[in-house]
C-alpha cells in the first residue's frame, strides 16, 4: 500500500478525535489529487507510443544517427517524461543516454542521438526504458521494451597494402607469375612468334607495321573461384597478443573478400570461429560473387567470436577443402602456420588448389617454414602490423 494512503488515513483519525473540519478538507483535497494522478500516469502512458529508426549496419568508425518517435494519443499531456536507453559500451558516443522531456496531449515528437561504431561487432540496444510520474510525486508509472533491436557493425575494411600484402598477390583472377592459364580477354602486349605458337594468337595488324611476326601476350590469370579459411581458434594465437592478433587476422579477411569481389571474383568464407547469436561454429559461406555476398561475408565477420577449439587446425581443415574444384584459391589467415597444416595444404596443392597464406602473428621461424612451404608449393605471406596491433590492443582495454 502506498505511504500516502497510511498518512491520509492517520490524519483522518486525527480529524474525528479532534473534530477538525480542516483536517478533512485536507484529505479530501490530498485524496482527490492522489486517486486523479494515479489514474492521470497509467492512462496517459498507455497510450504513449515510442519507437527507434536508425540503420541497422554501419563499419567501424560510423556514427549512426537515431531517432526517437514518441506520440502522446491521449488528451491527456505528460508533465514529465524520463527516457532511458540501453546502449552496449562498444557504441556509446556519451556517457549516458538518459532524457527527461514533456509530452502534451495529442502531440508527438521525436529525439535524436548518436551511436559510434568503436569496434566490428553484433551487438543489442535496448531495451528502452520509460518513466513518467504527477508533478507532486505521488505516483510513477514505469514502461520497458520487451525486445532489443540487434545493430552489426561490419570490420574495417582495407586497401591489400595497408595489411602487409602486394596488390598483386597470385589469389582469384588477380595477376599472378605463377601461369595456370592465360585470359585471352587481357592483352598485355606483342612478343616475337616462336615456333610452335598458334596461328590465332598472331597479332596481324601489329605484323604489318613492324614488317615482322608477332603474337599477343596475355596477363596471366590463375583460379577462378577463390576460398578464404580464417583461423579463429584461442588455442592458435599468443596470449599476450590474442585479441589484437585475432582482430587483425578478420580485417585481413574482410580485406581480402572486399578486394576479390571488387575483382568480380567469386568468393567463400570458412571459419571455425564461433557465431556470436547463436553460440554455435559459424556456417561456411559458399563461393559466390556480388555486392550482396560481400555484405553476407562482413555480417558474418562481424558476427565471429574467437573461443577455445580442442580439434587441431591441420586435423578440422582437410575434409572441409577436399571436395574444391580444381583450381580453386585457397586463402588461409592463420596466426601461425605448423608443419602439420603445411602438409594438409601440400595435398590440396596436388589436387590442383592454388594456396596461399597469410600469418597474421609474429612466428619465430617464420623465413624457415615460408621456405619450406616454398618448396610445398604453398605461398606463405606474413600480414603484422605493429601500430595497427596495438590500436586494436588499446581498444580492448
Amino acid at each position: 500500500m502506498h505511504p500516502l494512503f497510511w498518512a491520509l488515513l492517520l490524519l483522518t483519525l486525527f480529524a474525528a478525535l479532534l473534530r477538525q473540519d480542516w483536517i478533512y478538507f485536507l484529505v479530501y483535497i490530498v485524496g482527490g489529487i492522489w486517486l486523479i494522478s494515479h489514474w492521470w500516469v497509467r492512462r496517459s502512458l498507455r497510450r504513449l507510443t515510442v519507437h527507434r529508426t536508425f540503420l541497422h549496419r554501419a563499419f567501424v568508425g560510423d556514427e549512426i544517427d537515431v531517432t526517437l518517435h514518441f506520440r502522446n494519443q491521449s488528451w491527456l499531456p505528460i508533465p514529465w517524461l524520463q527516457i532511458r536507453e540501453q546502449v552496449p559500451l562498444d557504441l556509446k558516443s556519451i556517457d549516458e543516454y538518459n532524457i527527461v522531456l514533456s509530452v502534451g496531449g495529442k502531440s508527438q515528437g521525436e529525439h535524436h542521438y548518436k551511436l559510434l561504431a568503436k569496434r566490428r561487432g553484433y551487438y543489442a540496444v535496448g531495451p528502452l526504458v520509460l518513466r513518467t510520474g504527477d508533478l507532486f510525486g505521488f505516483t510513477y508509472a514505469d514502461w520497458r521494451e520487451t525486445n532489443s533491436i540487434n545493430v552489426t557493425i561490419y570490420p574495417q575494411v582495407l586497401p591489400l597494402y595497408k595489411v602487409g600484402l602486394p596488390s598483386r598477390s597470385p589469389f582469384g583472377n588477380l595477376s599472378s607469375r605463377q601461369r595456370l592459364f592465360e585470359d585471352p580477354t587481357r592483352l598485355s602486349g606483342v612478343r616475337a612468334y616462336a615456333v610452335g605458337d598458334s596461328l590465332r594468337r598472331i597479332h596481324w595488324k601489329a605484323s604489318a607495321h613492324e614488317d615482322n611476326l608477332l603474337v599477343k601476350k596475355f596477363q596471366p590469370a590463375i583460379a577462378l573461384d577463390t576460398l578464404i579459411v580464417l583461423d579463429l581458434n584461442r588455442r592458435a594465437y599468443p596470449d599476450k597478443s590474442a585479441f589484437g592478433d585475432s582482430e587483425w587476422a578478420i580485417v585481413v579477411a574482410a580485406s581480402l573478400a572486399s578486394y576479390a569481389i571488387g575483382q568480380r571474383q567469386p568468393v567463400g568464407l570458412l571459419t571455425n570461429g564461433l557465431d556470436a547469436p547463436t553460440q554455435q561454429q559459424a556456417a561456411p559461406l559458399p563461393i559466390r560473387q556480388g555486392q550482396g555476398h560481400l555484405m553476407a561475408i562482413l555480417a558474418a565477420l562481424a558476427r565471429i567470436q574467437m573461443h577455445e577449439f580442442e580439434q587441431e587446425f591441420a586435423d578440422w581443415l582437410p575434409r572441409r577443402i577436399n571436395d574444391m574444384p580444381w583450381g580453386t584459391t585457397i586463402i588461409l589467415v592463420l596466426p601461425r602456420l605448423d608443419e602439420a597444416t603445411l602438409w594438409a595444404l601440400h595435398q590440396a596443392y596436388r589436387r590442383g588448389s592454388n594456396v596461399v597464406v597469410l600469418i597474421c602473428s609474429p612466428q619465430a621461424n617464420f623465413q624457415n617454414i615460408r621456405a619450406q612451404a616454398e618448396r610445398l608449393g604453398v605461398k606463405v605471406h606474413r600480414s603484422v602490423w605493429e601500430s595497427e596491433l596495438r590500436a586494436l590492443e588499446g581498444m580492448g582495454q
